[in-house]
This record gives C-alpha cells, sequence and structure tokens, in this order.
C-alpha cells in the first residue's frame, strides 16, 4: 500500500514505554549529507542509502531538492525550518518500527546539521549504542562555493556562521576578531536572513579592524547549481549586494590570496620552497 507523505504525529509513538517493552527491533537511521543540492553532487553512499530506505525525513527544501530519485512507496516526511528537533524525533520513532530511515541535511550532516541534534537525543534517550546509525558525508557549502572561484582554500581556513539563532552575537563577535587577527581564510555562512539585515556589515567593520579593506572575496549563492550567482569583489563591499542571503557563501582570502582573471586564489606555500 502507497505510504502518504506529511502523515507524521509525533505524539503517536511513546518512546519511554517502548524502551521498557523489551522486544522491539530496531531499524536503522543513516544521516546523509545532500552536497550542494543538484542530484549529480550526491556521493554514491548517498544515493544508495536513499534508495534503499523506506522512510525519508528532512527539510523541505532539500527533500524537492533530490525528489527525482525518491519513489513513490517511500513514505516522506516534510518538515520546515526550525523543526529540526521534531524531524530527529520522527526518525527515532520510525526506526523502532522497524523502519530503515534516512534522514538528509544539505550539505554535510556533521556541519550545522542534523547529526549532532540526533546524536543528543538519543543520548538523553539511552538510545546510543541500540539503535543502529550511519553517517554518510555530503560536499559541504564551502567545498563548493570554493569550487566554483578557483582555489581560495589553500592553506588554513575557518568557517563562521552569522546566524544568531542558537549562538549568541558576541561569541559569534569574538569568533570574527580572532579569526581576522589570524589570518586565516574566512569562510562565512548564513550571512544574511529575511530578518537578519545587519549582522553582515557589523562582521564586515569587526573584521576590517585587523583586514585591509582590499582583501579578495568571493559571494557565492546556490554553488555548484544550475541557478549559482558569483561575485569577486574586497572585502570592504562585500555587504552590498542584493545575492547575499541564507542560500550564499561568502570567502574572504589570507594575506596571500590574489585574483586572477574570474580565479580567486591562495598561495599554499611552493614558492617559498620550490622553483616555481
Amino acid at each position: 500500500m502507497q505510504k502518504k507523505e506529511n502523515e507524521y504525529d509525533n505524539s503517536c509513538c511513546d518512546i519511554t514505554s517502548d524502551l521498557n517493552c523489551g522486544s522491539m527491533a530496531y531499524g536503522k537511521i543513516t544521516l546523509v549529507g545532500t552536497g550542494p543540492g543538484d542530484i549529480k553532487h550526491l556521493t554514491k553512499a548517498a544515493v544508495e542509502a536513499i534508495e534503499e530506505c523506506g522512510v525519508i525525513i528532512g527539510y523541505s527544501t532539500y527533500l524537492k531538492q533530490i525528489s527525482a530519485m525518491l519513489r513513490e512507496e517511500q513514505e516522506k516526511l516534510h518538515f520546515n525550518m526550525k523543526d529540526e528537533i521534531t524531524r530527529c524525533e520522527a526518525a527515532i520513532n520510525k526506526s523502532m518500527e522497524g523502519e530503515r530511515v534516512v534522514v538528509v541535511s544539505g550539505g554535510d550532516a556533521g556541519i550545522y546539521g542534523m547529526s549532532g541534534l540526533l546524536l543528543e537525543l538519543l543520548e538523553k534517550k539511552s538510545l546510543i549504542g541500540k539503535i543502529p546509525l550511519d553517517f554518510i558525508p555530503g560536499v559541504p557549502a564551502f567545498c563548493s562555493a570554493a569550487c566554483s572561484v578557483g582555489a581560495p582554500i589553500m592553506n588554513d581556513f575557518c568557517v563562521i556562521s552569522l546566524s544568531n539563532l542558537l549562538t549568541p552575537w558576541e561569541e559569534i563577535e569574538k569568533r570574527l576578531d580572532f579569526a581576522s587577527k589570524a589570518d586565516f581564510v574566512i569562510i562565512i555562512y548564513n550571512p544574511k536572513s529575511a530578518k537578519r539585515k545587519d549582522e553582515l556589515t557589523a562582521a564586515k567593520e569587526i573584521l576590517l579592524k585587523n583586514i585591509n579593506k582590499t582583501r579578495p572575496a568571493a559571494i557565492v549563492k546556490a554553488a555548484s547549481r544550475p541557478d549559482e550567482e558569483i561575485v569577486i569583489t574586497t572585502l570592504e563591499h562585500i555587504d552590498e549586494f542584493s545575492l547575499v542571503s541564507m542560500n550564499t557563501t561568502i570567502i574572504i582570502g589570507n594575506s596571500t590570496t590574489f585574483v586572477k582573471d574570474f580565479y580567486m586564489i591562495t598561495r599554499r606555500g611552493y614558492g617559498n620552497k620550490y622553483r616555481l
């Protein structure tokens, strides 16, 4: 019988009482990173896990991106933004019913993704080691964005999210300051949203205290997807472009980064050791 979409009821399974019954046949939960969002960038392991599962769970946008490869009989549970806990609860409940469950997460599930939250909930419920788990890596946004502009991450780098939904802005400010002093290539996630419009400018002002305003920067929206947009600019101008959104990654070079034609290049140091 065909399973319907979006019929998950979070109250339908009492995890505590089920744990006490002592006769449960657990399924499996697989965390799958879907990469940049185009099916062609999925790893072979990710494709196999998605094809083999009976239940697939995720943020609606991510499920839509891979909809062409989903089978009609698979149960598909779509969730909105900020429903992360409910997604994980659904995955746990379905696995306790014996289902093979895939939870999809954009990029890599272990980088600002669903892996950590799922493990926290499993630990709280004393289920780690009981429900079989698998983690399948995906291409993170900073990798796909870097590939779109050449070789900007050829030396040490850091990734900082400007979203203060779960991290206090004071901590984000501190990380920006330390990163700028250490001469990292700095990658910025979640630079702007519908509600957060000023954080990128604030971040830029912090970085400008320690970094020259002409430092090369790349702004990449929808990296590695058909609607990709790219701007090569400098640090002083990163907050001036309309393409900046939650779907945008910004890469700010280090002191060795330069731009040639459409490529942003950070020196690895070979020129200091070998004749090039």
